[in-house]
Order: C-alpha cells, then sequence, then structure tokens
C-alpha cells in the first residue's frame, strides 16, 4: 500500500487534526479501563433505577472510544470510527444530563461536562469535514 500525504493546506490540518483527536479518544478510553472502579462508580452514580444501565454502560464507552479512536487514526473504516467516536461523545453529553432528570442533581454540576462532551462532538464534525475537502490522492482538486 503506497500511502501519500495529503499537499492540500485544509486536508493537512485535518488529517493532523483527525489523528489528534482519534489519539486523545483513544487514550481516554484507555485511561476509563485502567481506572475503571472509579469509572464505574462515576458512570452509574445518580442514575436512580438506570443504575445497572451505567454499569453496562461504563463497559462500552470506552471501547467504543478506542475502537472509534483507533479507526480515526489510521483513516480506516470511517463510518464505523464515526459512529463509534459519535456514540461514545453524544452519550457523554445526554448520560450527564439525565443525571439532573433522574436525581435532581443541579445543571451547575452537569452543564459542563455535558458541554464539553458537545465541544469534542463539534471538533469530531470539523475534522471528519477537514479530512475530506476536495482533495484526489492527497492533490487539492478545486470542484
Amino acid at each position: 500500500m503506497h500511502l501519500k500525504l495529503p499537499q492540500c493546506p485544509t486536508c493537512i490540518v485535518g488529517a493532523v487534526a483527525r489523528v489528534s483527536l482519534g489519539l486523545s479518544l483513544l487514550f481516554v478510553g484507555l485511561v476509563h479501563y485502567m481506572s475503571f472502579e472509579s469509572f464505574t462508580g462515576m458512570v452509574s452514580e445518580d442514575l436512580g433505577a438506570l443504575t445497572m444501565l451505567g454499569v453496562l454502560w461504563a463497559y462500552v464507552l470506552p471501547a467504543l472510544m478506542i475502537i472509534g479512536g483507533a479507526l480515526l487514526v489510521l483513516a480506516m473504516f470511517m463510518d464505523i470510527a464515526l459512529w463509534a467516536s459519535s456514540i461514545a461523545i453524544g452519550s457523554i453529553s445526554a448520560g450527564m444530563l439525565l443525571k439532573s432528570v433522574l436525581s435532581g442533581l443541579p445543571l451547575s454540576q452537569t452543564m459542563q461536562p455535558a458541554i464539553n462532551a458537545l465541544i469534542w462532538l463539534i471538533a469530531l464534525m470539523i475534522c471528519t469535514k477537514l479530512s475530506h475537502c476536495c482533495c484526489e490522492e492527497g492533490v487539492c482538486v478545486k470542484k
């Protein structure tokens, strides 16, 4: 397989951003498994009757981050990479705000992590767009 690096400035930045975001997701997923007991507690607390669902999600979320991040870095199976990454990141913002609904946890405690996750999701959208601009085989082709 012959690797051709992008030459278009937009694609260069997009590729670097995609790899950086992919590595970040991969590393965060690994850290979650490395500190799994505390991570499980953080995910499942304040979910009331859905606590067991939180425990289950604590197993799934890091796997989605690792798979999505690794595939982003490698630029392989991009549909799977984007589904895994998007579900992982999107579930964080939704899950944090669900805790406010289920347990009455003040929004002041859940809004910041929810917004942080949305920023990651926006970064993923931007990286995806920049990684696939107007280039064919690494060379910019204005259409």
